[in-house]
């Protein structure tokens, strides 16, 4: 019979794998707060409860493992990003001089947002004298942050809803972005 690893190793394997308390329940169908106390090893679950996380994560674990490409073989190292004070109108002269449709607003290692051409046209067609307002006044959600370790499917997903991902090294500094421009080079691998 196999041994199971000890409670507390549950919350160090779903912090690795990234995946939330919440999230975790939810693929169990075992409450959060369950799993709350079963990681601060407040209560002694059952056996059966304790081997169907583990069970989950580690097989949660070798499917990422699987994926032969993570965010750090494929992301765009430079992160053309602009400062939370900058106008609209830096905005556009930086895609236009890198050819973006999106930047991150950036600074200091916080993540305030996102700026994309769309809004900024749209805003500009309602009012042309908004080019010397400040980004923030139309900024969008942030982009997702991902661990330079997560494989490119997870990331495909996160693409389906956002347009672009930041990447973060392991001290959680920005190391780079990937967009879908950078999964289209993946296809020269198939």
């Amino acid at each position: 019979m196999q041994r199971l690893p000890l409670l507390s190793e549950i919350k160090r394997l779903r912090k690795k794998l990234d995946i939330s308390q919440k999230k975790l329940g939810e693929e169990l169908d075992i409450p959060q707060s369950t799993i709350s106390r079963i990681e601060n090893e407040s209560i002694d679950p059952p056996y059966s409860k304790v081997k169907k996380i583990f069970e989950y994560l580690e097989s949660e674990r070798l499917a990422r493992k699987k994926s032969k490409k993570h965010a750090k073989d494929i992301m765009t190292h430079q992160i053309i990003s602009i400062k939370p004070s900058s106008s609209i109108r830096d905005a556009v002269e930086l895609m236009n001089e890198y050819g973006y449709s999106q930047l991150p607003l950036l600074e200091n290692q916080q993540n305030y947002g996102s700026i994309t051409s769309k809004k900024i046209q749209k805003c500009i067609t309602d009012n042309p004298e908004i080019l010397g307002a400040d980004v923030l006044l139309i900024k969008e959600l942030p982009f997702p942050e991902v661990d330079e370790i997560w494989n490119v499917k997870d990331i495909s997903d996160l693409l389906i809803r956002y347009s672009a991902v930041l990447v973060k090294d392991n001290q959680h500094n920005f190391v780079g972005i990937i967009t879908d421009a950078d999964f289209l080079k993946l296809t020269h691998n198939y």
